[in-house]
């Protein structure tokens, strides 16, 4: 049943209405302006009726300190009046009031213009609720999650904001449709919403991407544990969608932000955020991390090993898996090795060269973000498919590739690069998309741009 509040001096008043609304709302009465004010801030009725002429205040200066409430300034409000003001009703209206009824009261004109009113405010707040709300998911979309992060822009409120991507998902789309795909993404919603429960808020931003918000005075291992149980949920539930396929395999990566000490906004949180999602991204994926920890270089999480002798010590390294094939790192790393190479060369006179690989569509412009990341993946593909196991390689940016060939002359880089872009062409026959390289010296300036 809805809730109406009727602000009126006259008890006569109040009674009338009443007796005339009782059936079908629960009516709460105040005979004054400051009354009426008490009462919202304990309940926020569906509608307020307002008496123009109360003995403390006007409605109009009642609904003037609404207007200045964040939480009340949307609730509907009717002005009651015994008096054909012309003035007094343009004034109202002008404030926002959404209609007037005159006394005393026309049973069937008051119950006629509530009823149409309340009608009006619930469709309105079932069109903000679809504006607000992801289609496939019924999750947050990112409207939603940039209002909320940016309400609390001037607030010293503290929180997590987390990014969260599903790793090989465009194979799911590729080898099982996008229904399957699409009861994927349903899925990974449920999971999220029954794991964070109310203390977050959880959004779909697009594609396969997704954000959690949690408000509070979190300790980073307590949302690591977090994380982790959802990845671990995922892997189970979601990978039963793809019919335990041994070709596809289902992941999340995390990227995560502190607020306010990494942003207030949603802008500044997303940014740093989404630089943590990469690091995860460039490091193995299905896997989370801070982007404070990114910014500082803490790549091996790892307890160093305790005292050891130099047998042990070699024993414990070379007990490490061995991995054959291009070495991928993250983009900082990759400064630091480019910096060690460019001095090395000097000092010993041996060649090294850099290519820097961009994905473009057909007509060499640049890629909306969902086809950047199609065609960066297949270039990942390529280049782990033509390099060797002692050339080193990061991405840069959303469509770019950076590879670092240890001992190789300008001849020889420039055959690497095309052996990259030849199997480029045979993995994306059909995309539309076409790779261009730079060869250049390290340490010299670009020799060729193809």
């Amino acid at each position: 049943m809805k809730h109406i509040l009727m602000a009126d001096g006259s008890e006569y008043n109040l009674k009338c209405a009443k007796e005339i609304l009782g059936n079908s709302y629960e009516i709460f009465g105040a005979q004054s302006g400051e009354e009426a004010l008490l009462f919202l801030k304990k309940v926020i009725p569906d509608l307020i009726l307002l008496d123009v002429a109360m003995p403390d205040m006007s409605g109009y200066d009642v609904m003037e300190r609404m207007k200045e409430d964040e939480q009340l300034r949307e609730v509907p409000v009717i002005f009651l009046t015994a008096e054909a003001d012309r003035e007094g009703e343009i004034r109202g209206l002008k404030m926002g009031a959404m209609d007037f009824i005159r006394k005393p009261f026309d049973p069937e004109i008051m119950r006629s213009r509530i009823e149409k009113i309340l009608k009006m405010t619930d469709q309105k707040k079932e069109l903000q609720d679809i504006a607000l709300k992801d289609g496939l998911t019924d999750l947050l979309n990112r409207r939603s999650m940039e209002r909320l992060l940016n309400q609390t822009d001037a607030t010293k409120e503290e929180g997590f904001f987390m990014l969260l991507d599903l790793d090989n998902f465009k194979e799911v789309n590729d080898k099982f449709g996008h229904v399957v795909g699409d009861k994927v993404l349903i899925r990974l919603a449920r999971i999220l919403e029954e794991q964070v429960g109310d203390v977050s808020s959880v959004c779909r931003l697009g594609g396969d991407e997704f954000a959690l918000y949690f408000r509070g005075n979190y300790d980073k291992d307590e949302i690591i544990g977090i994380v982790q149980k959802i990845i671990r949920e995922i892997e189970f539930e979601i990978n039963e969608l793809v019919l335990d396929s041994d070709e596809v395999s289902i992941s999340i990566s995390a990227g995560i932000s502190q607020k306010p000490e990494d942003g207030i906004g949603f802008s500044e949180l997303y940014a740093a955020a989404d630089k943590a999602l990469y690091f995860v991204k460039q490091n193995g994926k299905g896997n989370c991390h801070f982007y404070r920890d990114t910014a500082n270089e803490l790549i091996d999480t790892e307890e160093e090993p305790k005292q050891v002798d130099l047998g042990q010590l070699q024993k414990m390294i070379q007990e490490e898996e061995y991995q054959r094939g291009v070495y991928k790192v993250g983009y900082n790393r990759f400064k630091w090795m480019y910096g060690f190479v460019s001095q090395y060369r000097e000092k010993k006179s041996q060649d090294a060269h850099i290519i820097l690989l961009t994905v473009r569509d057909e007509d060499g412009c640049e890629l909306e973000k969902g086809r950047a990341e199609e065609g960066i993946e297949l270039l990942e593909l390529a280049i782990s498919q033509s390099l060797r196991w002692d050339d080193i390689a990061t991405k840069c940016g959303n469509e770019q590739y950076i590879v670092l060939l240890l001992n190789a002359s300008y001849e020889n880089g420039t055959m690497v690069a095309e052996r990259i872009r030849s199997k480029y062409r045979e993995l994306s026959e059909g995309h539309k998309l076409i790779l261009t390289y730079e060869v250049g010296n390290v340490g010299k300036s670009v020799n060729e741009v193809s």
